[in-house]
């Protein structure tokens, strides 16, 4: 069954008519999709407990690793403040999610590993925050969108072929 990705995210349309979007915003921001995307499958990886994340390996290839560098690049500033310059998220929500930045960035080194993850009252904590900033967000789903994820065998072979961004 093939999910539709936008339904689920509650992804907004980009009208390119003239009279609604400049066009040369539009051109600017032609990946802005992939920057939504990437937010939102940030927040959904802090949803996940140890075992979740594990099963994501042939996706993430290090899931501990990317559960911190998938959003540290959906929060650069270009890709992040691009969604709220087009509307795929309301500017509402802007300093919601800075502060969920923020209290991921203040976890300290010693929790990033596997054995914390399940139990440790930080962790727990993130994600009840995660689920609510996605609920808020009218985030329905916490599967991960692979749309623009290649996924290669260990000969190097492509066995997911995602988006080009």
């Amino acid at each position: 069954m093939k999910l539709n990705w936008k339904s689920i995210f509650g992804n907004k349309e980009i009208s390119t008519d003239d009279s609604s979007v400049r066009k040369n915003e539009v051109d600017s921001d032609q990946h802005v999709d992939f920057y939504y995307t990437n937010i939102i499958n940030s927040i959904i990886l802090y949803t996940s407990e140890s075992a979740k994340l594990e099963k994501m390996a042939p996706i993430l290839i290090d899931p501990l690793t990317e559960l911190y560098e998938e959003l540290d690049y959906a929060y650069t500033p270009t890709c992040f403040d691009s969604v709220f310059e087009v509307g795929l998220i309301d500017h509402s929500f802007k300093k919601e999610l800075l502060e969920f930045k923020k209290e991921i960035d203040e976890i300290p080194a010693e929790l990033w590993h596997w054995e914390f993850l399940d139990n440790h009252e930080n962790w727990t904590t993130i994600r009840q925050k995660a689920n609510a900033l996605l609920d808020k967000l009218g985030i329905t789903s916490r599967i991960y969108n692979d749309d623009y994820t290649t996924v290669y065998d260990s000969n190097g072979s492509v066995i997911i072929k995602g988006k080009k961004v």
